[in-house]
């Protein structure tokens, strides 16, 4: 038995010389299959393929059209995760098990483990078992692949939302990212102090309990009194950015409700839209048009991290302005222009974030690299956002300077803002 680190270097001579494959995976996409093309053309290709994994309905189609021996493991509540390989060249027989499935990350890209077989008797043990369950898939056709086919878009667009998610998390928790332990930041003479980071500690984000309902209660009381500062500021410089119509909602939820999100890991302190424009929208695009639907400046806490930004849009979110954005980037000159101008004025700790990729403000060397990045914007799944964090300790966001601080953030977004603000 060997160790086989890329299971795509692999198989290619053994592709070639085959007379037999057989192949039981838990999911296939295009790319694992196409590798198998190179197979002689008097060699047997057989699948057996699952899909509580996202399998690629194209890759199942290809398999119909060249009419591929394929069965597809349905069996009723049990999931289907075996990644098996077998290869024949004359009479021999030589497996590959492990973890990689037929895909590029399986495949090729992937940290997988797998091991290559040669032993007859652990080999015929294999084909045993390939057999057996190959016995119990039944016959992919075309029928079942277009009620799957509807099934597969729906899962798609669940799954990108659950693996920008989790890229989020790694951001935050990874073991690369140099943690500091929110105990070590020195709170002296902060306007957000430790009980206001910790609020937000796991599990209390999603916890609907009497104990971390007040604790968020206090950071939303907080966010108030930050308001209350900044907000005469905000309308002395006549900027056209308004706190929601209701005090109750002049910031972000801090009780689970059928609009909060399940894990409330951060409250926010928003204004954007004043309430006639917001019922305008209301009545072209439909109730959802709150103000949380909105482009917005903001500040927003998090467990160990204090966000200044312009939120131009949540995931699902602010289709107006961002579908506004894009035409005008595509059509306009003078907009992507003035546009690029607005962004190399922010100060370099600034950072785009578009589509999940965040990029500092200063990497941008020219207006098409700007507008190539911006227009990758996916509003159905990610936030677009343009924003500066700062961490619990920076004295920038101490008592005596958050104030000068948020203003001063806030006069560098406006103009973006008001450039990026769709109008009837």
């Amino acid at each position: 038995m060997k160790t086989v680190l890329r299971l795509e270097t692999e198989f290619k001579s053994f592709i070639r010389k085959a007379d037999e494959i057989c192949i039981a995976v838990a999911m296939l996409t295009d790319y694992g299959l196409q590798l198998f093309d190179h197979r002689d053309e008097d060699c047997t290709l057989e699948f057996l393929v699952g899909y509580d994994l996202p399998t690629q309905p194209s890759a199942l189609q290809k398999l119909i059209s060249e009419r591929i021996e394929t069965k597809i493991y349905d069996v009723k509540n049990q999931f289907f995760h075996p990644k098996l390989y077998l290869f024949r060249i004359d009479d021999n027989w030589t497996a590959f098990l492990g973890s990689g499935n037929c895909t590029k990350g399986g495949l090729l890209n992937n940290i997988e483990l797998n091991f290559k077989i040669e032993d007859p008797d652990a080999v015929q043990e294999l084909l045993d078992w390939y057999v057996t369950y190959y016995n119990l898939g039944s016959n992919l056709d075309q029928e079942w692949l277009n009620e799957y086919s509807l099934f597969y878009a729906e899962r798609s667009d669940r799954e990108k939302e659950l693996r920008s998610i989790t890229r989020q998390f790694k951001k935050s928790t990874g073991v690369t990212k140099g943690k500091v332990a929110l105990s070590d930041y020195d709170f002296a003479g902060q306007f957000f102090t430790f009980e206001h980071y910790n609020a937000f500690k796991a599990p209390k984000p999603i916890l609907d309990k009497p104990g971390p309902i007040a604790e968020r209660l206090k950071v939303r009381n907080k966010m108030e009194e930050l308001h209350n500062r900044i907000y005469p500021v905000m309308k002395g410089k006549g900027w056209e950015l308004y706190p929601h119509h209701q005090t109750q909602h002049l910031t972000s939820s801090f009780r689970h409700n059928e609009r909060a999100s399940s894990s409330l890991d951060a409250i926010w302190l928003h204004y954007g839209r004043d309430e006639p424009e917001i019922e305008k929208y209301k009545e072209a695009y439909g109730d959802n048009m709150t103000s949380l639907f909105h482009m917005r400046a903001e500040v927003l806490i998090r467990k160990d991290v204090i966000w200044v930004e312009l939120r131009v849009g949540k995931n699902n979110g602010s289709y107006p302005d961002r579908n506004f954005i894009r035409e005008q980037l595509k059509t306009n000159r003078l907009f992507a222009e003035k546009y690029y101008a607005l962004i190399k004025d922010l100060d370099n700790d600034f950072t785009i974030t578009v589509a999940d990729d965040e990029v500092p403000v200063r990497e941008f060397k020219d207006l098409d690299e700007l507008k190539e990045f911006t227009l990758k914007d996916n509003p159905k799944f990610f936030y677009f956002r343009i924003g500066r964090e700062y961490k619990p300790d920076d004295k920038a966001i101490s008592d005596n300077n958050i104030e000068s601080t948020v203003i001063n953030d806030f006069a560098q977004l406006y103009p973006i803002y008001q450039l990026f603000k769709h109008q009837f």
